[in-house]
């Protein structure tokens, strides 16, 4: 039976004791903000990487990792959440207990709930909040999703980009055609649109967690 959570309030809280809100979006419970674990559910911690080389796809490090914009915990620790590579999404423990890394499907079917690509970028932006560099082309969603322009890490030189211009999710789905790249899924301020890009494991990027009780078979 395919039931609609649309509009439904909850919180979780990961193994760090961050609260996180969440929120019912047609068939699926998405986390509202981006996570800022800094240790797997099993309790393992995951590995602070500061460093540029430690990102860089050359430095061939394929640690399960995370750090902060500009290195930052302070300012973007319980706003934007942490930045994460691949390889620590592809552990299984990134989530709390009963959540998980969102797939291409689930985003997929956000996307299309929230009416296409060509126009659920805009709807997934932060609409209240200044946080988004003018001109940020928006379209007002109720809230729903609160994406927010948490930037990236690099993977070819480990630097940091974008915040306030793009904000950017892994998708759990690794490239068929090259099994060194994983999917995210990105808006940019200017425009309302979606894309999804193949880049490689090494680079960082933030991360949303779907409750795992959602069926989302296409």
């Amino acid at each position: 039976q395919i039931v609609d959570y649309t509009g439904q309030i909850d919180s979780i809280i990961d193994i760090d004791g961050n609260k996180y809100k969440t929120i019912g979006i047609g068939t699926q419970i998405w986390m509202q903000e981006n996570l800022r674990v800094t240790h797997f559910n099993d309790g393992s911690k995951i590995t602070l990487l500061s460093e540029s080389k430690d990102w860089y796809l050359n430095y061939d490090l394929n640690t399960p990792g995370y750090c902060w914009y500009d290195n930052d915990s302070v300012n973007n620790n319980s706003l934007y959440g942490a930045l994460y590579n691949f390889y620590s999404i592809e552990t299984g423990l990134l989530c709390p207990t009963g959540w998980h890394v969102s797939s291409q499907s689930e985003w997929e079917i956000l996307i299309d709930y929230l009416g296409g690509k060509e126009i659920a970028g805009g709807k997934i932006k932060d609409y209240f909040g200044n946080y988004w560099t003018s001109p940020n082309r928006c379209i007002e969603n109720n809230g729903y999703f609160i994406g927010l322009p948490s930037g990236y890490r690099h993977f070819y030189n480990g630097t940091y980009y974008a915040k306030g211009l793009v904000g950017c999710w892994w998708a759990n789905r690794i490239s068929k055609e090259d099994d060194s790249k994983a999917l995210q899924i990105s808006v940019n301020s200017s425009d309302i649109n979606i894309t999804e890009t193949f880049v490689h494991k090494n680079g960082g990027a933030s991360v949303r967690c779907v409750k795992d009780l959602i069926i989302t078979n296409r």
